[in-house]
């Protein structure tokens, strides 16, 4: 590999990471970071940490009031982390009790 100009690591990485199929899986994680931001922060204290496979995230929610709040505004938080991510990383949520 031949370097005519310097590069800054950031776009190192990010070139590494999608040359190796893996930004898909770093949007992923965004996704689960963004989560408190997105619903709040007195919100995400109450639900498990989120998981992502195959842009599926799935929440543990104990309290089933919240839990249905949350399905209702499924697709509104769905969007909020897809604009946040700046592309459709998350294609569904589950919220499991």
């Amino acid at each position: 590999m031949e370097r005519k100009e310097s590069q800054s690591i950031g776009d190192v990485l990010r070139i590494a990471f999608q040359e190796n199929c893996m930004q898909d899986r770093l949007d992923e994680m965004k996704a689960i970071n963004l989560w408190p931001a997105v619903i709040g922060m007195e919100n995400a204290a109450a639900c498990r940490r989120p998981t992502v496979y195959d842009g599926v995230m799935t929440v543990g929610v104990p309290n089933a009031s919240l839990r249905h709040e949350l399905s209702m505004n499924r697709s509104a938080i769905r969007n909020a982390l897809n604009s946040m991510i700046g592309k459709n990383s998350i294609s569904e949520i589950r919220f499991i009790s």
